[in-house]
């Protein structure tokens, strides 16, 4: 008997063993794909603001409008998921059922336009070094809109890393040879609309049990923006700067820059969407300062831009002080799930409880364990 226990404990040693190399095979598989999810996040970040930039500045100087031709490729995108996806995949949400989500897709195409359509149009006026540099201020702008709507302080940390950030932002742009006050002002207004939408959109819906998919996200709130969107570009002339982009360049080359960009697009809403899925959207926010240090540093390169070593020091600073608030953040955030524990979890501790009140554990058992042990 003890000899046959002794082959049976081999061979749960050996189940134990393999299974755990199966975990690490898993374990390691995952942390590659979320590695190769960031590092593509990231490159498809920085490559849309250089791609933009370009755009705005050279062959199509028409912002809002080519917005718009990206807003529709998002949706037509998303149509094609909710059409040929599996419902294990996607299965939509049908608005018409739950009245409280319409208040939840309205804010999202107002704080679109407020955020991307005017960052989009600032890159015609300025840099895009000064661009990414003015957008690194949106955790102050986010912190001191969420003071005065929702009456929330920061932390001791976090409070030190946005003074620094406003030091590092200011000494930056205003030192700047290539500063510009409209393009200024038009950056400095779509990340005031960014932290508007952002904080009105969690004060609004807090306590709800609401979410939408991501890609009804996209499928409910794109369309709407070109109610706006279309218009503005109407009244800034940008129809006519695009007629005159087809006379100069060529029907094929203006389509084919509109269809990389809309492509480009929606595959860096779906990278994005998937990296979150694998991990959370804490993670994406930490990786900010390095994706605006990333595209600053390359937009040297690539455009004619100045800077003065008041102007280097400043954006050290800031890009610094962005990681390290993002870092805070992500601390509190883990903090605050740990709290809250999972539902699976909730039910495993349950299933846990009603199986050892049903399986009395018998003097035998001990012993049997103790002669496998």
């Amino acid at each position: 008997h003890i000899q046959g226990t002794s082959h049976s404990s081999a061979r749960m040693k050996k189940g134990v063993t393999k299974k755990r190399g199966d975990n690490d095979l898993s374990g390691c598989l995952y942390f590659a794909c979320v590695l190769g999810l960031l590092a593509m996040c990231c490159g498809m970040s920085v490559g849309f603001s250089i791609y933009n930039k370009y755009l705005f500045s050279g062959p199509i100087p028409a912002p809002i409008l080519v917005t718009s031709t990206h807003r529709v490729f998002a949706f037509v995108g998303a149509f094609m998921i909710w059409m040929l996806a599996s419902p294990s995949f996607y299965t939509r949400m049908k608005i018409e059922e739950n009245p409280q989500m319409l208040k939840q897709i309205l804010l999202i195409p107002v704080g679109f336009i407020m955020n991307i359509g005017m960052n989009n149009l600032s890159l015609q006026y300025t840099t895009l070094a000064l661009n990414q540099l003015i957008r690194a201020f949106s955790p102050v702008s986010i912190a001191i809109t969420s003071f005065f709507i929702e009456g929330k302080v920061q932390s001791v940390p976090k409070g030190a890393s946005l003074a620094v950030l406003v030091a590092g932002v200011f000494l930056g742009v205003f030192s700047s040879p290539d500063f510009e006050v409209v393009g200024f002002l038009i950056c400095a207004a779509s990340l005031a609309g960014q932290s508007l939408s952002i904080v009105m959109t969690a004060y609004v819906m807090g306590g709800t049990k609401v979410k939408l998919a991501p890609w009804d996200v996209l499928l409910y709130a794109t369309l709407p923006t070109l109610l706006v969107l279309l218009p503005w570009a109407y009244s800034l002339g940008e129809f006519d700067v695009m007629a005159q982009a087809v006379e100069l360049h060529g029907i094929k080359r203006v389509g084919g820059l509109i269809v990389a960009g809309g492509c480009l697009a929606f595959s860096y809403n779906v990278a994005c969407v998937v990296f979150i899925r694998l991990t959370s959207s804490v993670y994406y926010g930490v990786t900010g300062g390095f994706r605006s240090a990333l595209a600053i540093i390359i937009s040297f390169f690539l455009f004619p831009q100045r800077i003065t070593m008041l102007g280097i020091v400043g954006t050290v600073f800031a890009m610094a002080a962005f990681s390290a608030n993002s870092y805070f953040t992500m601390k509190e955030k883990l903090a605050e799930s740990k709290d809250v524990p999972k539902p699976s979890e909730q039910r495993k501790l349950l299933d846990e409880e009603e199986d050892e009140e049903a399986v009395p554990v018998s003097k035998q058992d001990l012993i049997r364990t103790k002669l496998l042990q």
